[in-house]
């Protein structure tokens, strides 16, 4: 008898214990985000390709010491042609609530840029002449 009521409170503490931590433990709390994602891609007759991608994240005053905010920017490019320029350019500022927290915490940046450039000989007007090559 006593071992039965030993697992039953063994059973109520440990399926009890996650919900009485969680009371006891501080939410997480991140700065900033901002996430940038840009896709470009050319199909053409170039050799190589002139693709360029320029992003500038700034981060208020805010961020560091309060409860932050979040910024996301996708941009997606594409160009089949005889012959491709992309050029992109993004500027993302975010900034947080300004009610302290009397943590510092640190802000994210992520900048992720995907070219892709496929050589297209039909797109190639001297392909015929750089084929002997």
């Amino acid at each position: 008898m006593k071992f039965k009521l030993l697992s039953l409170g063994l059973f109520s503490v440990s399926a009890l214990s996650p919900l009485m931590i969680s009371s006891f433990t501080r939410p997480a709390v991140a700065g900033c985000v901002a996430v940038d994602v840009g896709t470009q891609v050319a199909v053409d007759g170039q050799r190589r390709g002139n693709q360029t991608n320029n992003t500038t994240q700034n981060f208020g005053p805010n961020c560091s010491n309060s409860r932050g905010g979040t910024v996301t920017t996708v941009g997606h490019q594409t160009c089949v042609s005889q012959s491709c320029e992309q050029h992109r350019t993004s500027s993302q500022s975010v900034d947080g609530d300004g009610n302290p927290i009397g943590v510092k915490t640190p802000n994210i940046g992520i900048k992720v840029h995907t070219p892709v450039h496929v050589y297209d000989p039909a797109k190639d007007p001297n392909w015929i002449l750089n084929r002997r090559k």
